[in-house]
C-alpha cells in the first residue's frame, strides 16, 4: 500500500475531526473523536468530497473513534450502497469494539476489513 503525497485535509466539529487523504487509488475519511448527530454535517461532506475525489474505493478508518451513532452508520450505509451501484466499493478499517457493535447492529459487518483493510 503506498500513501501519496497528497496533504490531508481536516475539518473539526467540537468532539470530531474529520480527515481525508488518499492511499493509492482509495480516498481515506478518517473519523477521530465522537460521531454522533451533531456532526453528522460534516461527516457528509467529507464522504461527499471523498467521492468526487477519486474514482476507487472510500475507506473509512474509525480507529480513532470513541462513540458513533446510528446517524452517522445510517450515512455510511448510504454512501456504500451508491458506491455499489456504480461499480465502486466503500470500506470500514479499525473500527472499536463499539463500532463493531453498531455496524453489526445495522447489518453493516460485511463493510468491515479484517486486517486493517490491506487489502481494498
Amino acid at each position: 500500500m503506498t500513501l501519496t503525497t497528497q496533504r490531508p485535509s481536516a475539518r473539526r466539529a467540537p468532539q470530531l475531526v474529520v480527515s481525508m487523504s488518499t492511499e493509492g487509488p482509495a480516498s481515506v475519511v478518517a473519523l477521530q473523536g465522537e460521531a454522533d448527530n451533531a456532526t453528522l454535517p460534516l461527516v457528509t461532506r467529507m464522504l461527499d468530497r471523498a467521492i468526487r475525489a477519486h474514482d476507487g474505493p472510500v475507506v473509512v478508518e474509525l480507529a480513532g473513534t470513541r462513540f458513533i451513532d446510528s446517524g452517522t452508520v445510517r450515512i455510511i450505509s448510504q454512501v456504500a450502497q451508491a458506491l455499489a451501484e456504480h461499480g465502486r466499493r466503500l470500506t470500514v478499517r479499525s473500527p472499536s469494539e463499539l463500532a463493531v457493535r453498531v455496524l453489526e447492529l445495522h447489518g453493516l459487518s460485511d463493510l468491515i476489513v479484517p486486517g486493517g483493510g490491506e487489502d481494498q
